[in-house]
């Protein structure tokens, strides 16, 4: 078996001595997340969900960034039909098809983290379905993250 720079980046060993073991049993590390500290950018970008709901999605173009550990991280803005915003930091990830909530934006601008954040599986039947979305149609191919953002940003489609 042999592991990329990547996989070793998001693939720890449980003891560091093992590290240069190919044969060593290896478990995911998710790297350290630190939530934004400002409002989205204007670079809003809206795509498709499912004509099921009445919400509209946006993603922070600026604030796409997939870590070392093969998380895509973003900021995502949904909006009601009256105008009421949502503001949240997510994260997906596509080798399990899982997402997380990292922090969301108060109504006095400061960002709060999520304490009780876990890992999520990704339902493509959902109501309001926009991680799978994100997944199927821009973040993911298969279970691999895209890498080019630029990309990614051009296959979100409104």
């Amino acid at each position: 078996m042999l592991l990329s720079l990547t996989a070793q980046a998001q693939y720890k060993t449980l003891d560091p001595a093992d590290e240069n073991d190919i044969d060593a049993p290896r478990f995911w590390n998710e790297v350290e997340v630190k939530i934004p500290n400002a409002p989205p950018s204007k670079q809003l970008k809206p795509f498709f969900v499912s004509i099921n709901t009445t919400l509209t999605f946006a993603i922070d173009a600026e604030s796409i960034e997939l870590g070392k550990d093969d998380v895509m991280r973003y900021i995502i803005v949904i909006t009601s039909p009256t105008g009421a915003r949502q503001v949240s930091y997510e994260g997906i990830r596509c080798e399990k098809h899982e997402w997380r909530l990292y922090g969301n934006l108060q109504s006095d601008g400061q960002w709060r983290r999520n304490p009780g954040s876990k890992w999520q599986l990704i339902m493509p039947n959902s109501y309001n379905r926009y991680h799978s979305a994100l997944v199927k149609d821009a973040f993911c191919e298969n279970s691999i993250p895209r890498r080019n953002i630029k990309e990614i940003i051009s296959l979100l489609k409104p």
